[in-house]
């Protein structure tokens, strides 16, 4: 028995004994690969001589390594075996049918190690990998090759001509071929009437790739396009030029240059005509349907998947920008013609100049044309659309850029603006291009120019707000080289604090999914974030877009404010003394508020002083020292004097809360009151100073007690009866118990806790308002107020002419004789300071809302 035979042998006797093993939900294949892929543990698919025999070892019984390792040899490639290959080939027999031949070298050489031979079609298959691995310009030189090898034209060769042409060709190169594979591939295409020629056009047919539906129906598209008179001919000069080698794949990712892939286009494309006709052909320039189309075939085993071979030409012959009347068009407006009247006399023999309607579509191209306008129109589409969407725009005319020469011609312009949902005229295009264009009349236009003039300029203003928020963050803005990192934005960012999310118009989780995704895509888009770090150019170039999409300064600065929770511009430096970002009290208070459970029981503050129920004194623990051996007991429940020199306490239950003129019992129920009413904003103000007058019938500034009283139901200013009754007993002392001084009532309410950075932020208001006689004029208060940039309309979802309204009839009531002098100035804006407990409401209430910075 042969060497090859007793092989066939023992890979029969392996497969019968796997056979045993698989049930019948599985086949042989997929229980071998599942074995090799055990262990295969970088999941590779290659193994060695070791892990093949650990992986049969349960099959292979009997057999030596000898023997195994010949089945090893025969399979493998360079001492690696290709599992899932092999266990197709083993289960389906091929190699033990003839695919693959064995001569024992013992017998052949003398006794050397065994030597396998391919079959002629495997080493088809290996040349035809190794020529697409290397390009075009691979299978273009090896044609050439068999062109120059033929000089008249036969389109056969004899054995002794192939084989010189592919033994040089293939010399020194991965792909060896030897003189035996030679001569079975020469059989292959060996001519039945002339056994000593073969056909070299057949060979070449064999190493081409089927095009699938896709790739046929892509190039027949190219060319169409290059076809402009349907002739079915198109000058070769005229393809070269056509081909846009800087949207090549490639070239946009940077591996090669744009001369580099136009020079291999030209010369394959040459190389592959002058193969297909031979060199005694008629030397046309005229390329035909069915040249370029079979150029393509020939190549088009380069390119691994469809995608990527219909894409690429997609880009280099431009088939994405065909004309298409949905982008080629413009939003046309209709004329109106139809409604114009008639010319009519102005006089007795002039007529009228201006007869037709001033429109969008009736203008002076100079005036309508002007790039700040068109821009601002495009911007307030893009704001009204979000954050999420002025991202997407960006994203959208950079994704255009197929070179990535941050330049765009006026189709993927146009492509951007209809993928983007805006629109211009030809007239405002072209005003777009001579602003934004890479030279004079060169037909490109910078992205980074466009989209900065789309942007609008960042204000100094905003810009400072802007480099305050990174250095909250621990940033230096002055430092290129310093960076926060992702993860600190992200906690650092308060959603709940958002002016939209208070105003209940928008989720605390949409606010901060909006920020996380519309950051990391910008970032993503424009190449930012380098080595991890988010610099402040990229915080800068984020807020840039945020700018554009808030229109209003004064919620810019309120949203940046809260999200960030920026201190006072005050305070100076963005680390405590132990080098870290200072937590803020809004957020703190926010924490807790959100870590307190709503099913939580409450309790009653503990109480250290003494009761009717306690048997001698509660003292604080650190008076334990000083307590009394034997503590007083006292049960005296109608007692109203100090007994045994016990505290004062209550008649009723002895408590020992008392509350007096200068205690902070007052202090409470006026502070009570003043945010009860600040609640109801200034117009709450006037109503209770309108109350009080409307109560004062002596008009001497007091008012009785059961109209006190009387006004707390009506207005439900939130007092207990306890607590009305203890405002009128201090506030009537001097009127002996009489009447309540309510002017007096007043002041405790306008001065209580006023800071000073408050009165700073009033006199500053004042100083910028008032006149040359020092008062500041109830219509200059009116005329000046923005109501759209007031907290009620940012914060409190009022409208904006019903808060106009509203402050206009406050001042209107306060100004007594139609101005302000100082002391009432700062009266009035202490009623503001009670309505904006939050520091930023009331510093945007005394500035932006006054149009003061």
């Amino acid at each position: 028995m042969s060497f090859v035979q007793n092989l066939n042998n023992l890979e029969e006797i392996i497969l019968s004994k796997i056979q045993q093993k698989v049930t019948c939900r599985s086949t042989e294949e997929n229980f071998m690969s599942k074995a090799f892929k055990y262990h295969d543990l970088t999941d590779s698919g290659w193994v060695g001589f070791e892990k093949f025999k650990k992986t049969l070892m349960q099959f292979v019984a009997g057999i030596n390594d000898q023997d195994l390792g010949a089945i090893f040899d025969r399979y493998a490639q360079d001492g690696m075996l290709p599992y899932r290959q092999f266990c197709a080939e083993f289960v389906s027999g091929y190699r033990r049918q003839g695919g693959f031949e064995f001569a024992s070298q013992e017998e052949e050489k003398g006794g050397q190690d065994g030597q396998y031979y391919e079959a002629a079609e495997d080493t088809l298959l290996r040349m035809k990998d190794y020529l697409y691995d290397n390009g075009p310009m691979c299978i273009t030189n090896l044609a050439a090759a068999f062109r120059d090898a033929d000089p008249q034209n036969l389109r056969s060769m004899h054995l002794e001509h192939f084989h010189m042409v592919l033994s040089e060709f293939f010399h020194e190169t991965p792909c060896q071929v030897s003189d035996q594979q030679l001569e079975a591939i020469f059989d292959l295409f060996r001519q039945p009437h002339a056994p000593d020629q073969m056909a070299y056009d057949e060979f070449f047919l064999a190493l081409k790739d089927e095009l699938s539906p896709q790739r046929r129906s892509v190039i027949r598209q190219a060319f169409r396009r290059l076809d402009t008179g349907s002739e079915g001919l198109v000058d070769i000069s005229k393809i070269i030029s056509s081909f846009n080698a800087n949207r090549h794949p490639q070239v946009s990712d940077g591996s090669r240059r744009p001369e580099a892939v136009l020079d291999e286009f030209a010369t394959t494309l040459q190389e592959h005509i002058g193969f297909r006709r031979g060199m005694r052909s008629y030397p046309s320039n005229l390329i035909a349907w069915e040249e370029f189309e079979d150029y393509y075939q020939t190549v088009c085993g380069c390119f691994i998947s469809d995608e990527q071979f219909c894409t690429t030409l997609e880009k280099v012959w431009d088939l994405n920008k065909v004309p298409n009347a949905s982008v080629e068009s413009r939003a046309a407006l209709a004329r109106p013609a139809a409604g114009t009247p008639a010319k009519s006399r102005a006089g007795l023999h002039h007529w009228q100049t201006n007869t037709l309607t001033t429109s969008a579509t009736h203008h002076k191209v100079d005036v309508h044309t002007r790039i700040d306008d068109v821009l601002l129109r495009a911007r307030t589409q893009i704001a009204n659309k979000g954050l999420r969407a002025a991202v997407s725009v960006i994203q959208n005319f950079y994704a255009a850029d197929d070179d990535v020469d941050d330049q765009l011609d006026v189709y993927e312009f146009r492509q951007s603006c209809q993928k983007s949902g805006i629109a211009f005229r030809d007239a405002e295009e072209s005003s777009i291009f001579q602003a934004c264009g890479a030279a004079a009349n060169s037909g490109k236009l910078v992205i980074p120019k466009f989209l900065d003039l789309l942007h609008g300029e960042l204000g100094a203003e905003r810009r400072s707000l802007v480099e305050r928020a990174f250095v909250r963050l621990g940033g230096d803005p002055s430092d290129p080289s310093t960076g926060v990192s992702p993860t600190s934005l992200k906690d650092n960012f308060a959603a709940q604090a958002h002016p939209l999310v208070v105003r209940g118009q928008l989720q605390a989780g949409f606010v901060l999914a909006e920020f996380l995704d519309s950051f990391s895509l910008l970032v993503h888009v424009t190449g930012g974030c380098e080595n991890g770090m988010v610099s402040f150019a990229d915080f800068l170039a984020y807020y840039k877009v945020v700018s554009s999409t808030v229109g209003n300064d004064t919620l810019f600065d309120l949203i940046l404010q809260r999200v960030w929770d920026l201190p006072a511009q005050a305070q100076t430096g963005p680390k405590d003394a132990w080098g870290e970002v200072p937590p803020s009290p809004r957020r703190s208070q926010r924490a807790d508020q959100q870590a307190q459970s709503p099913m939580e029981r409450r309790k009653p503050p503990a109480h250290t002083g003494p009761s009717a129920y306690s048997r001698g004194l509660a003292f604080p623990p650190d008076a334990s020292a000083q307590a009394p051996e034997a503590p007083v007991e006292s049960h005296r429940r109608f007692s109203r004097s100090d007994v045994s020199g016990l505290p004062a306490h209550s008649p009723i239950t002895k408590s020992s809360i008392v509350f007096n003129a200068t205690g902070s019992g007052l202090d409470a129920v006026i502070n009570r009151l003043r945010r009860s009413v600040g609640l109801r904003g200034l117009k709450g103000w006037m109503g209770l100073v309108r109350k009080f007058q409307e109560y004062d019938y002596r008009k001497n500034g007091t008012v009785m007690r059961l109209d006190w009283q009387r006004m707390n139901k009506i207005l439900g200013l939130g007092l207990s009866p306890e607590e009305q009754d203890l405002m009128f007993k201090v506030l009537s002392a001097s009127r002996k118990g009489a009447a309540m001084d309510y002017l007096e009532t007043l002041r405790l309410l306008r001065d209580a806790d006023t800071p000073p950075d408050r009165e700073q932020a009033v006199e500053k208001l004042y100083q910028a308002l008032q006149t040359d006689d020092g008062l500041v004029l109830a219509e200059t208060l009116k005329s000046r107020f923005d109501a759209k940039s007031s907290p009620q309309c940012l914060l409190r979802r009022k409208d904006q002419m019903q808060a106009d309204q509203e402050f206009v009839d406050v001042v209107d009531f306060f100004a007594r004789g139609g101005a302000f002098d100082a002391q009432q100035f700062k009266d009035f804006f202490s009623m503001a300071s009670a309505v904006h407990e939050d520091d930023d409401e009331f510093r945007l209430m005394t500035s932006r809302a006054f149009g003061v910075y």
